[in-house]
């Protein structure tokens, strides 16, 4: 198949790249955590270079204008500059971290296709694939669908042999109703998206350039039976951990503590998974004046539930683009508006990955690390990313507006630990267990 000799960036890429500045890189981190003997960067270039005809967007690189930008072939494409041995390690993992807020703080070179990774053996053994990607390039399920890609060994498999990464995802059932029950639908949205919140965020300042950052791994498996104990999910489970751990940095920091909005990203379905990125969102307020672990993730759970049950991030987005297609200024108040402070206080993801057992060049993967960047006012972002038994937690900050990041992971750990122990012992959990 003749390779396009250039491909526009959709709306959403767009939106993203224009976020970059002097003091947002705009790039997230996919690290790979591997047991096993080191990894060195020339062997996986070599298992890059032999998988890169199944990953064109790896080879694209930016061209056109401000205005019209697109994404070509880079006919030049030079591994050796995208694939490097991290220096002076090994790192434990204080070292690691300052190694990922040093990289955080870097551009990716717009000159080349925006992807670095670093290869970072580790004390102790093992090694860590530092993969930062541009968002505009990559959201979350495609960094999924590229690690299967070019990096893991065996990953699963379509008929045809090609990578793939689970069960295709329905699209959302189509709304039939009447005009009155559609307006009422989508007032509720506008009502539930468009809150604007009443105290000024925590979180809000000026960003520098500089980050601190924290990864924490939890025990996937004991929380997912936590929430289903209950009724609710894993990234309920997630959300409610979020909001124990805020509760407790804020206590120890701000010495009050208000409920605070969080942007749940959503990726919703695409005809084309190479086609960029299509993206859209629900915020809810995180119930942090609930002190009780099991009664948090209720909260949680219905408050997401109400949110999935309406279809808020689709309505949404079509509403968005809708409002784009008749009226881009009222478009840009409308995202502008969204992208306050005030409308939100932190942005949070949670990204699934395998499910079974997967390894690069024979080294099993142990965990993956998510990070992404931080934005205007928003000095604080936390991502989460499943492998097998684990979900770790990466949390991204400017130290100068969010200090001791250690202190929230400690505190993410902490009520995960919290969660799981009142979930066992609660009269449904051990009525489950005994039927």
């Amino acid at each position: 198949m003749t390779e396009p000799a250039c491909v526009p960036l959709s709306d959403e890429d767009r939106a993203i790249l224009d976020l970059e500045c002097t003091t947002v890189v705009g790039h997230v981190l996919h690290g790979a955590v591997l047991d096993g003997e080191p990894v060195t960067a020339a062997a996986l270039r070599e298992r890059i270079a032999a998988r890169l005809p199944a990953a064109p967007e790896l080879r694209y690189r930016l061209a056109g204008t401000a205005e019209e930008p697109v994404w070509i072939p880079d006919t030049a494409l030079d591994l050796d500059r995208h694939v490097v041995d991290a220096p002076a390690g090994p790192y434990d993992h204080a070292a690691l971290c300052a190694l990922v807020a040093e990289r955080f703080a870097q551009h990716l070179d717009r000159a080349r296709p925006l992807w670095s990774i670093d290869v970072a053996p580790l004390a102790g053994g093992g090694t860590a694939l530092l993969w930062r990607v541009h968002h505009a390039l990559a959201d979350g399920a495609t960094m999924t669908r590229l690690s299967h890609t070019v990096l893991y060994d065996e990953g699963p498999v379509d008929d045809d042999g090609r990578p793939a990464t689970g069960p295709a995802v329905s699209p959302p059932a189509t709304v039939r109703a009447d005009h009155r029950r559609r307006r009422e639908h989508l007032m509720a949205v506008i009502r539930r998206e468009f809150t604007v919140g009443p105290s000024r965020s925590p979180f809000d300042g000026e960003i520098s350039t500089r980050r601190g950052v924290a990864f924490l791994d939890t025990d996937l498996g004991a929380l997912h039976a936590a929430a289903r104990s209950v009724g609710a999910t894993v990234n309920d489970a997630f959300l409610a951990v979020l909001a124990g751990g805020l509760r407790r940095w804020l206590d120890h920091h701000a010495g009050a503590v208000t409920d605070l909005r969080v942007r749940v990203p959503v990726s919703l379905p695409r005809e084309d998974p190479s086609a960029g990125n299509r993206d859209s969102a629900f915020d809810l307020p995180l119930p942090l004046h609930v002190t009780d672990p099991l009664e948090r993730l209720h909260a949680v759970h219905e408050l997401t539930t109400c949110r999935k049950d309406a279809g808020d991030a689709a309505r949404l987005d079509e509403l968005l683009h809708r409002l784009g297609e008749v009226s881009p200024p009222l478009r840009r108040v409308a995202d502008r508006l969204r992208a306050t402070a005030r409308a939100f206080t932190v942005s949070v993801s949670n990204v699934p990955g395998p499910r079974e057992p997967v390894a690069v060049l024979d080294r099993r993967v142990r965990a993956t690390w998510p990070l992404a960047e931080i934005g205007f006012h928003h000095a604080l972002r936390v991502t989460a990313a499943s492998m097998v038994d684990v979900l770790s937690f990466g949390i991204c900050v400017d130290p100068g507006l969010v200090p001791e990041v250690d202190v929230l992971a400690d505190g993410l750990r902490a009520e995960a630990d919290l969660l799981v122990t009142a979930c066992q012992a609660s009269p449904a959990s051990r009525d489950a267990a005994s039927r």
